[in-house]
């Protein structure tokens, strides 16, 4: 789907509040900023090891200092600091932040944003407040096609799909491969986290000899011991543009037996197939990658895993396909261009458009 030319609107102030707004959020503000006047409130992502930007431009910014009890943010901030002369409220859906919903009571536009469902926000008494908060909104910017089509079954408010990601058009640029004859290689990239199940990508890597495992990101180490036989499993601590680029270009392809988010649109910019564990429930961001048609499998079944193994290494044609259509499909719609239009539009009111 090509991006349409956005119009911009200098006397349209908007401030946006979210939770955090770390560095791989910032290349989305930076986009919006260009057509807004824009200021977004947030907390530092330090506490829980997000890196936030060395410098913010394009956007005005205030920064929250966190105040919570039980869970529950306290921090009078979240509703004052949005009292200014703004003509449009963005406000990240959090039942958590409750304050920040009083901006609901001031004759401003408020429009919701976010993930919406988080994994604790599935009870029948969590619905009820979901749907009276939102049911007062102007509409909502929801992750992903599936939130929208899944919150629009609870509410009659106007829904847009954002399409979730980190990069821009211009980020989206294909490797090419360099298979090596009765190898196969794979590479993760992530934070260590027990739903992500990497101990499973290790017992692969251990069971066929022919597959080298790259595992990448903070944390790994503290929390995965390798024996002296893993000569063919590594792990890199976490890397950066130019090194990361390095690790694809050496890989085939991704596997991912465990929950994965925003890693699936840097496997999509660079044109590698991944294969994704179908019983999983994972973040939004997985829409990617089944609007490209990749493979989802079960990892728990053998037969499924061996039978996919084979063929990855029997018909590399297969994974140059994938991975071309991942990326195509990326550059459509899953671009900060993409997320920019999808927000301008609720901004502008076309809800409907």
């Amino acid at each position: 789907m090509a991006i349409t030319r956005l119009v911009k609107m200098d006397k349209i102030k908007v401030v946006y509040i979210l939770n955090h707004a770390p560095n791989y959020r910032d290349v989305f503000l930076r986009e919006l900023g260009k057509y807004v006047d824009l200021t977004v409130v947030s907390f530092s992502g330090a506490p829980i090891k997000l890196k936030d930007p060395d410098q913010r431009t394009g956007y005005k910014f205030i920064e929250l200092k966190q105040k919570m009890i039980f869970g529950i943010s306290y921090q009078v901030k979240e509703f004052t600091t949005l009292t200014g002369d703004y003509d449009v409220l963005i406000i990240g859906f959090d039942t958590h932040r409750p304050l920040r919903f009083l901006n609901l009571l001031r004759n401003k536009r408020v429009i919701f944003a976010g993930l919406i469902y988080g994994r604790n926000q599935r009870s029948f008494m969590t619905k009820i407040v979901r749907k009276s908060i939102l049911s007062h909104a102007e509409g909502v910017l929801v992750y992903s096609e599936f939130v929208k089509e899944r919150l629009s079954q609870e509410i009659s408010k106007p829904i847009i799909s954002f399409n979730n990601t980190s990069f821009n058009m211009n980020d989206i640029q294909p490797l090419p491969f360099n298979f090596k004859e009765g190898e196969l290689n794979l590479i993760w990239v992530g934070r260590y986290k027990k739903i992500k199940k990497i101990e499973s990508l290790i017992e692969l890597a251990r069971k066929y000899p022919n597959i080298n495992l790259r595992l990448i990101g903070p944390s790994l180490e503290e929390n995965i011991l390798l024996n002296e036989a893993d000569r063919n499993i590594s792990i890199f601590p976490e890397v950066y543009e130019s090194d990361l680029i390095e690790h694809f270009k050496w890989s085939d392809a991704v596997f991912s037996p465990g929950h994965i988010g925003l890693f699936v649109m840097n496997v999509a910019r660079y044109g590698r197939p991944i294969f994704i564990d179908s019983k999983t429930r994972h973040a939004p961001e997985v829409q990617l990658a089944k609007d490209a048609g990749q493979i989802f499998l079960d990892f728990e079944d053998k037969c499924e895993v061996d039978n996919l193994i084979k063929r990855c290494l029997t018909d590399r044609e297969y994974l140059v396909k994938q991975g071309a259509r991942f990326a195509n499909v990326m550059k459509g719609k899953y671009t900060v261009e993409y997320m920019a239009q999808q927000f301008l539009k609720a901004i502008e009111g076309k809800w409907d458009n």
